[in-house]
């Protein structure tokens, strides 16, 4: 498995083998001995730390050693060793393969070594007899994972004869060659799939779909033969793959389609017997791997190629003909095979995998808009719903054992398994909303009929009266959208779901809580007060209910029943029980929607909850450092298993929803000093653990809590400073991306602790650090570095004249932008804003930074920042204006001795400049001002009976439909063509080919409404009617010449900035008497 002395191939066919290496170079090194290499790889099991630890230090470094690969390939191919080892060496070979095949020149990592050209040629030379003869399934997946990563980096310049090997290999008459051929194609298919220019993809298929199908074909005609469905997984892997983005022009052709669309349908159609097996373990079999290839391989074929009524039209350019062909010849030869098989599915003559009834709903979903399939398929939907999806939807012998082995599972897998792709419910649920929203004068009176049935007759098992509740569910959002059915549904609960609140079976008290809480959500209409009373009644009884389920779908339904006036003033009067019961459950259940739906409470009933609200805040804490304990215990284990990993990542949910609730109570509690003291105490734990040991699924939901009480106390007490600590910790530890969280509160600590940060040098340079470091990280955006420059305004605005230090760095960094201009209008602006914050702060010293650097260079920043007020929209924002005004102004107070010699010239400039400023001022206060009017109406406005809030097909006449879901996909469609040709027109052009932040470089700046910056309480009139004073005295010369350089248009507008300013002293002189 080595190369000979020239380093070149050595290849040879014969009859007893596709491909024959033989290997002519000695391995030189002794430490590359296979068997002391085997040695240590088993040492790597030793279950002594300090042993396997020396083992893994002697491997990394024998790893940059050439010969070491094809000594590791010697390892992998000798059936003798231990397969444990076999394993370890190939998991090497993969991750040495992944990281250092090729190491770029622009590596980041210094500790890379690239593969040797003489281990890569070894490589090329044996990888695909060592599939051919690999046993071990593990082994064969890191081998393919090899394959790839070479394929990627090396096809077709470097291994120009890959082909011909592949073709010897699926040629072969044995199997185990056949099926590294299989490998050899799928493998570089997944490589290119995405790559849609490149023609690697077409020389692959060109060279091997033929022999795929003929093996395809042999196996299906012939399933009894040798390893005929890990064949066939393989076969029809590659074909769908090889279609994922676009269908090659070969695979257009009818001599093309006909076969492998007939395969595909025979496949599907191949009686599979597996006594013995449990569901599980059949789901898993290779044969049902090979039948969902199958499956997923027509599906796409008909949803993204063969569906012309549905095609975006960038699709239809190039397949619009295959399209018309494929729905009208072979769409409905798939619609027959499918529903056969959900027939036979039906009458339990054959059994489907949950990926098969995935595919098979999908494909009925499908056939449902356009006008030819859904001929079709009209016949049959009544049976289908009652047949095929009802039955998804009833509660099953799983259901059962989990509601009464393990509640908790029971409702994580309810609220998940509609999003589940996989899952009976999610399927059925597809379908019947496709058929309810799209056919809907066809289908949906008669879906509503069969639920009314199932729910009323005597004869219903309880288990079909669960699926037809859950039907309702599902249906919800268009029962509510349908103007005829919404107005009587008051009516449905009250007679067919109220009352099996009270039924014996728990299941049915919980899936009627849900169907009252699916229906409210939606704004049920209540005829009478009677009514309603009777449904709030039955909700609250079921809180108490004895089952877990039913008292959470019932606490869940009363947040949506909070609409109502009733309920609202009900509730008021035992908010108390209604929290405990939350909480409870919450405990018990660590069910993220539970603590979510709390703050629905906690807003409503502030005042209510205040006198509690510590000690809710203190249960919630306390639930959660244990959550978070649990979090570390998971994380810290050696290698955690799959189920610790899921219930690791169960907690996080948990963890963001109490963190948010908790906001929530802390936010209500706005206003009650007292309250917000104890609050910050109890959360000062919870925020330190979390910033402490980085749990970054949370963190921004901490740092929230932290910019709250921060901002709502409007002081920093001794307890919160480490905190402050703690997020400089986090952030100089790989947590750089994360000061757009930090961002608020860090200004909090600045603009409410500024007695602190005077005394502690240490904070100062903290935030200065902070400001470099994200200025100079390659790790991090232009929208970063924004950020960064909004803290470092923020130190210069809140400790002003008291960080004289500092300023050298800060403008330093910022002048350095200058030489190579940011490719974002952000940047470049919030850029300028520090320069000219640095003026504002101190310009004397600005001005000898700046001229120390390169002398002159004031001008410079002088023409950058007149040329941004001059121009339109140059400081889009109120902020911008006030914060240029400000820094004029303290140039107009210098003394004449203190303005650099390059800008004196021009000193005569700022009064227009100023004015022209003052200019755009008002009209940029009345637009933030409309802003905030609008954003509190959006606060303000309670939600609303909207029906038109999902689109039905109220005029179905059988023909396509082209509904709001064909617009959407229209519309994605267009965006990216134009995005891909704009690109391709830049690469033809010789161009460089922009960036996300390029291609944003003229984006709007809207105003930020939550900014608060310290000159927010500075007048710019009055401060400017100062500064002229102040200028007239200490620059007479200077001033006389600004004055008289102004046109008529400017002095009257000086006239009215002034009449204004006189005004505002007046107003203040009148307050101040008050």
């Amino acid at each position: 498995m080595c190369v000979d002395a020239k380093g070149q191939n050595a290849l040879e066919l014969n009859q007893h083998s596709a491909l024959k290496i033989f290997v002519h170079k000695p391995i030189k090194d002794a430490r590359m001995d296979p068997q002391a290499l085997s040695s240590l790889f088993a040492t790597t099991y030793n279950p002594d730390p300090n042993t396997r630890k020396r083992a893994e230090l002697q491997i990394r470094a024998l790893s940059k050693e050439e010969g070491m690969l094809p000594a590791v390939m010697q390892i992998i191919g000798a059936e003798a060793v231990d397969q444990s080892v076999r394993q370890a060496c190939a998991v090497w070979l993969k991750n040495r393969v992944e990281r250092d095949y090729v190491v770029g020149s622009d590596s980041q990592k210094t500790d890379q070594s690239p593969v040797s050209a003489a281990d890569r040629a070894a490589l090329k030379s044996g990888l695909l007899q060592l599939l051919s003869t690999a046993h071990s399934r593990p082994i064969r997946l890191q081998l393919a994972s090899v394959l790839r990563s070479m394929i990627f980096r090396d096809f077709p310049q470097e291994w120009p004869h890959y082909l011909e090997n592949t073709v010897a290999l699926l040629s072969s008459q044995n199997p185990q060659e056949v099926y590294a051929g299989l490998i050899a194609t799928v493998e570089p298919i997944k490589a290119f799939r995405y790559r849609s220019t490149s023609t690697n993809l077409e020389a692959i298929t060109g060279a091997t779909f033929p022999l795929l199908l003929q093996i395809g074909q042999r196996l299906v005609a012939n399933p009894g033969t040798v390893m005929a469905p890990e064949f066939l997984h393989l076969v029809f892997q590659s074909y769908k793959n090889a279609a994922l983005t676009a269908l090659l022009p070969s695979q257009m052709t009818t001599e093309s389609i006909v076969p492998w669309g007939r395969l595909m349908l025979e496949m599907i159609n191949l009686p599979v017997s597996l006594p013995g097996m449990d569901e599980e373990t059949m789901e898993k079999h290779e044969w049902w791997k090979a039948k969902k290839w199958a499956y997923a391989s027509l599906n796409l074929l008909f949803s993204r190629y063969g569906n012309p009524s549905q095609m975006p039209p960038s699709l239809a350019k190039r397949y619009k003909p295959f399209a018309e062909q494929f729905a009208t010849t072979f769409a409905p030869e798939i619609l027959k095979v499918y529903l056969q098989q959900a027939d036979l599915y039906v009458t339990q003559k054959a059994w489907l995998s949950k990926r098969a009834m995935y595919f098979i709903g999908q494909f009925f979903c499908e056939c449902v808009k356009p006008k030819a399939t859904w001929q079709l398929l009209k016949p049959h939907f009544e049976n289908l719903v009652s047949s095929f999806a009802f039955p998804q939807l009833c509660f099953t012998t799983e259901k059962q054992e989990l509601w009464r082995d393990d509640t908790n599972e029971y409702l994580r897998r309810t609220f998940e398994e509609y999003d589940d792709y996989q899952s009976g419910i999610s399927t059925a649920t597809s379908f019947l909303l496709t058929l309810a929203k799209t056919r809907t004068p066809t289908t949906f009176m008669p879906i509503l009929s069969f639920i009314q049935n199932m729910l009323t007759l005597e004869t219903t098992l309880p288990e079909q009266r669960f699926g037809a509740l859950n039907m309702v569910v599902c249906l919800s959002s268009v029962i509510m959208a349908h103007p005829v059915v919404k107005k009587d549904i008051d009516v449905f609960l009250i007679n067919n779901v109220i009352p099996l609140l009270s039924s014996e079976v728990g299941y049915l008290r919980a899936a009627a809580a849900e169907v009252v809480g699916a229906l409210e959500q939606r704004f049920v209409t209540w005829k009478t007060p009677e009514q309603l009373a009777a449904a709030y009644n039955a909700i609250i009884k079921a809180m108490d209910d004895p089952e877990t389920p039913v008292r959470v779908h019932a606490s869940l339904a009363l947040a949506e029943m909070l609409r109502h006036t009733y309920v609202k003033d009900a509730v008021k009067l035992i908010i108390g029980k209604v929290i405990q019961t939350y909480l409870e459950l919450a405990e018990l259940t660590e069910l993220d929607t539970l603590s979510s739906t709390m703050e629905t409470f906690v807003t409503l009933y502030a005042e209510e909850l205040l006198p509690v609200s510590a000690q809710l805040t203190s249960r919630l804490a306390n639930t959660y450092m244990r959550y978070v304990q649990d979090v570390i215990n998971l994380e810290g284990a050696e290698e955690p298993s799959s189920d610790a990993v899921e219930a690791s990542e169960n907690k996080m949910y948990a963890l963001a929803a109490l963190l948010k609730t908790i906001g929530t109570i802390v936010t209500a509690m706005d206003g009650s000093p007292e309250i917000m003291a104890q609050l910050q105490q109890i959360l000062i734990p919870v925020i330190l653990i979390t910033l402490q040991h980085s749990l970054i699924d949370v963190l921004d939901h901490a740092l929230d809590l932290v910019d709250s009480l921060t901002y709502n106390m409007k002081a920093i007490s001794p307890d919160m400073w480490p905190i402050f600590e703690q997020m400089y910790k986090l952030f100089k530890n790989n947590v750089v991306d994360f000061l757009d969280e930090m961002l608020p509160s860090l200004d909090n600590f600045m603009s409410y602790g500024k007695e602190v940060f005077l005394a502690r040098p240490d904070y100062r340079e903290m935030i200065v650090d902070m400001f470099e470091v994200s200025m100079a990280s390659q790790h991090l955006g232009e929208a970063d570095r924004v950020n960064a420059c909004q803290l470092i305004e923020a130190f210069l605005l809140n400790l002003r004249h008291t960080v004289d230090d500092k300023l050298p760095r800060i403008v330093t960094i910022a002048m350095k932008q200058l030489d190579t201009p940011p490719k974002t209008r952000s940047l470049r602006l919030a850029n300028l804003n520090i320069l000219i914050n640095s003026i504002l702060y101190n310009a004397p010293l600005t001005f000898q930074i700046i001229e120390g650097l390169s002398p002159g260079f004031s001008r410079s920043v002088f023409d950058t920042w007149f040329k941004s007020m001059n121009e339109p929209g140059g400081l889009p924002r109120v902020h911008d204006m006030k914060l240029s005004i400000m820094a004029l102004c303290a140039l107009l107070e210098l003394d004449e001795s203190a303005i650099p010699p390059s800008l004196k010239e021009g000193w005569a400039s700022i009064i227009p400049a100023v004015l022209a400023v003052f200019k755009q001022l008002p009209e940029a206060v009345a637009q933030r001002k409309k802003l905030q009017e609008e954003l509190q109406e959006e606060d303000d406005e309670e939600l609303e009976d909207d029906e038109d809030a999902l689109l039905l097909n109220h005029d179905d006449e059988g023909e396509d439909v082209y509904d709001e879901d064909t617009a959407i996909r229209d519309v994605m469609a267009r965006e990216t063509e134009r995005l891909q040709q704009n690109v391709e027109k830049l690469a033809a052009e010789g161009d460089v080919i922009p960036d996300d932040e390029s291609v944003m470089s003229d984006e709007d700046i809207e105003e930020e409404l939550g900014y608060i910056s310290p000159l927010d309480s500075v007048d710019p009139y009055m401060a400017f009617k100062n500064a002229l004073t102040t200028f007239q005295a200490k620059n007479s010369s200077g001033y006389q010449v600004a004055a008289t350089s102004l046109n008529m248009d400017q002095q009257v507008f000086l006239t009215e900035v002034m009449r204004q300013a006189e005004q505002k002293e007046a107003e203040v002189a009148a307050a101040g008497q008050m």
